[in-house]
């Protein structure tokens, strides 16, 4: 009988979705912060729980993923997350008619000489706050892999990130803001292919693809490439995307990403880390719900708010890492090591662990509002490469509500900041520009 309500969620939710994008004026071919921000929730949240459920993955299975019916509890409460997420986005489109604007090629205009020259500055500043980090850190990951093996690398990885003082400062120039230079450079290119500019793009691109596999990470890298995918999409597909035209891109990059766990991960050989990459992507990034559930509330109480940022200590309590603190409860023997890891999940598992089971629904609910809203800011910008590069940004941004927490998106601070950065690029040379055209 609990087979039966498994795959009743499972088949069901597909079609829930299909069909709520469509009210909320959505093509499933389109590249949209909705769209790929629920395409991302979905493949990270949904996929992964086959295996666990019914036990084919041997990795989280030998870690104690062993109880069907809390899996398909977390199945349960993954249906009534993304249900309540794009209720939110409905509301805001069709209750408060804060419906997008058109993104197309032929509205695509040219930046200002003043623009392309902060946009160089801003590149600047990206090799500058890259090269201080890079002095600041005694090895680079990606480096120590091939000279002392993949155990020490992972050590190294952890000093890089969850080990290393205010990384998130470093995090948001290189990752952020880089991301903005590069795919700001590439669509320049695309409107214009001269020499000049593909060797900005070409030089922008190197830069950010050292920066996103120097702490071995394997994700970033394939972001960046899609980023680029969605950002050509935007610049001469009017946002549309042939499905069938993926399976090419999607073939390359499981060759890649099946290469980075062979080479990096220590994996015996190429099944092995095709085993790896497979359960890395898909079972273990839902996972850590199940460890959210075992932990809170038995072994710890509900953290009732704890888990949100807190700046300069304006509130009064400290911000609790949520994250690293159920990692270290469940890998005790790897904190013995000096590794300190961490078990981001789905963004309804921060809302589970303060605030219980209706925690899910309503911050679901806000979470929907704030990407819709988001979605028609964005789409009142005149569209220019800088436009393209801050609406795909915003797409990565969004898609991490699949693998992360929720409250780094309320207190927003790398949103904030980007903007700043954007506004500065686009208002260098005169007045910023906003569209007034019909919404649809």
């Amino acid at each position: 009988m609990l087979d039966l309500a498994f795959w009743f969620f499972f088949i069901i939710t597909p079609i829930t979705i299909w069909f709520m994008l469509r009210i909320a004026g959505e093509r499933i071919n389109k590249i949209s912060i909705l769209n790929i921000t629920t395409i991302s929730i979905y493949v990270f949240s949904f996929i992964g729980l086959v295996p666990l459920y019914f036990k084919l993955d041997p990795y989280n299975l030998s870690t104690g993923i062993t109880d069907q019916y809390l899996v398909f509890t977390i199945l349960v409460y993954c249906f009534i997350s993304i249900f309540s997420f794009l209720l939110g986005n409905i509301f805001i489109r069709r209750v408060l008619q804060l419906k997008p604007l058109v993104i197309n090629s032929k509205l695509l205009r040219p930046l200002k000489k003043q623009n392309i020259i902060m946009l160089f500055c801003f590149f600047c500043l990206v090799l500058l706050v890259l090269f201080v980090y890079l002095k600041k850190v005694n090895k680079v990951a990606i480096f120590t892999v091939f000279t002392e093996g993949a155990f020490a690398a992972s050590k190294v990885r952890s000093d890089m990130g969850n080990n290393f003082p205010k990384y998130h400062r470093y995090s948001f120039f290189m990752h952020d803001l880089g991301l903005i230079v590069a795919l700001s450079f590439f669509t320049l290119w695309l409107q214009k292919r001269t020499i000049k500019r593909f060797v900005f793009f070409l030089f922008t691109s190197i830069v950010y693809s050292f920066i996103c596999i120097m702490a071995i990470e394997k994700a970033p890298f394939i972001f960046f490439m899609f980023s680029l995918i969605m950002a050509y999409t935007i610049a001469h597909k009017d946002c549309l995307i042939s499905i069938r035209k993926l399976i090419i891109p999607g073939i390359i990059f499981t060759v890649i990403l099946t290469s980075f766990f062979y080479f990096f991960m220590g994996n015996a050989n190429i099944q092995v880390a095709l085993n790896s990459l497979f359960s890395r992507a898909f079972a273990s990034s839902i996972a850590p719900t199940y460890y959210y559930l075992e932990y809170i509330p038995y072994i710890n109480d509900f953290y009732w708010g704890k888990t949100f940022p807190n700046p300069a200590h304006i509130f009064p309590y400290d911000a609790i890492r949520y994250t690293v603190e159920i990692f270290n409860w469940k890998n005790p023997h790897l904190t013995l090591h000096g590794i300190i890891g961490s078990y981001p999940t789905v963004f309804w598992g921060e809302a589970y662990v303060n605030f219980g089971f209706w925690g899910i629904p309503i911050i679901s609910f806000i979470m929907g509002n704030i990407v819709s809203f988001v979605s028609y800011l964005i789409s009142i910008l005149e569209v220019n490469a800088v436009s393209i590069a801050l609406n795909v940004w915003l797409i990565m941004h969004f898609m991490t509500l699949g693998i992360t927490g929720f409250s780094g998106f309320l207190y927003d601070f790398n949103l904030i900041g980007i903007s700043i950065f954007v506004l500065i690029i686009l208002t260098v040379s005169g007045k910023l520009k906003i569209r007034k055209k019909s919404i649809v």
